[in-house]
């Protein structure tokens, strides 16, 4: 017996992966289609989500006449989704969601940040030939919600949570992202050999960071206040005298309760409000609040030679809530408050310093009362950063 989700009717479960479940059903008009999702708890991980969104900007980018058109693709809401028609000549869903899985787990965390930039560079190659090659058949549907989108075992109940589709302009940020996929696909080599670089003689300290930005398994604190390192281990001074630049919302006051994240070897120092708590990974720090229900990540990567323009593009697309509005000085951000309860953002910024060229980012999932102090961290990030090219 098949289940109503939404507008679609006779919805079945066809495959679960992990996070991912690909549903057959039938839209208002009747005609076959198949919903891709993910599941309860894998709709509140921005990287996930991020990834989601990557891979449908690709599915556009790519589509050919062998390919079956997106239907709807609603990924701003509390369980984004995307619903494809249901050809049997065509190739559905199933290509995107083995994208999906050439790109990461099917299970557990995702890499954070730009570091997720070298992850899919890695398998963009093969992720190609794969999604050009006949998809595989697909797995014979159970019975009604034999599995939710979590990879719960059979029997589970559904909970697929699926709203009526939106007005079109919710396609909009996919069809923006088009062009940038296209180029990302043209640009994997050279780009993996920036973010991939081996160590030259001739780099300093500062050059020699891990482009890993995981957000497990960290193990240093922040120094509450910053001194001067040794030689090849220098910490950054936060900047009284950094610009006061903006990308939205207000920054912090000067009597404000913060705390001053500095680590050896950063191009910059930040601040964070006093209830966060800082923990370094390399290039990466993440700062908690709320039992850990609030998240703001800020890191760093170089940019090898020049930085080109595709490089830069690389790089900023790696960071989740895409597409990010860009703006003069090749600063760029984003925020989404579409959740109820939540405010998120991304926060990028190239800056190019004595040593060379770099990307500051921050990333933020806090609770929504916390907006304007997510604002006040990206502003901080954004100045300091800044900073740097004028000394």
């Amino acid at each position: 017996m098949s289940r109503t989700v939404g507008p679609y009717t006779d919805v079945t479960t066809a495959r679960v992966e992990g996070a991912y479940e690909l549903c057959e059903g039938r839209d208002e008009n009747g005609r076959p289609v198949q919903i891709l999702t993910l599941g309860t708890t894998s709709s509140k991980d921005p990287a996930r989500r991020g990834l989601l969104s990557d891979t449908v900007a690709w599915a556009y980018a790519t589509a050919g006449p062998e390919d079956a058109p997106i239907l709807v693709a609603d990924l701003e809401g509390e369980q984004p989704y995307v619903v494809v028609l249901h050809d049997a000549r065509l190739r559905g869903a199933e290509r995107i969601m083995d994208r999906l899985l050439a790109l990461g787990p099917a299970t557990g965390p995702l890499p954070v940040g730009p570091a997720a930039a070298a992850q899919r560079a890695a398998h963009q190659i093969a992720a190609a030939q794969r999604s050009a090659a006949p998809s595989s058949p697909v797995g014979v549907s159970g019975p009604p919600a034999s599995a939710n989108f979590a990879g719960s075992p059979p029997m589970s109940p559904p909970v697929v949570m699926i709203a009526p589709p939106k007005k079109p302009s919710q396609l909009k940020p996919i069809l923006i992202g088009i062009g940038s996929v296209v180029v990302a696909l043209a640009l994997v080599i050279g780009v993996w050999a920036v973010l991939s670089r081996p160590d030259d003689e001739g780099s300093d300290g500062s050059a020699e960071q891990s482009t890993t930005a995981a957000v497990d398994g960290v193990s240093q604190a922040p120094a509450a206040e910053p001194t001067e390192g040794s030689a090849g281990n220098e910490v950054p001074q936060w900047d009284p005298e950094a610009p006061a630049e903006r990308v939205g919302g207000s920054a912090f006051a000067d009597d404000a309760a913060t705390a001053t994240f500095a680590a050896a070897n950063w191009p910059f120092a930040f601040k964070v409000p006093d209830e966060f708590e800082c923990a370094e990974d390399g290039a990466t720090a993440v700062c908690t609040a709320d039992d850990g229900e609030s998240t703001i990540t800020v890191g760093w990567l170089p940019c090898e030679g020049e930085c080109p323009r595709a490089a830069r593009k690389m790089l900023r697309e790696a960071l989740p809530y895409q597409p990010l509005d860009e703006m003069a000085g090749d600063i760029a951000f984003a925020e989404r408050d579409q959740v109820y309860g939540r405010w998120r953002g991304s926060l990028s910024v190239f800056v190019t310093d004595a040593g060379g060229t770099f990307q500051a980012w921050a990333t933020a999932d806090i609770a929504a009362e916390r907006e304007e102090e997510g604002w006040h961290v990206f502003n901080d990030v954004l100045s300091q950063a800044l900073a740097k090219s004028a000394e």
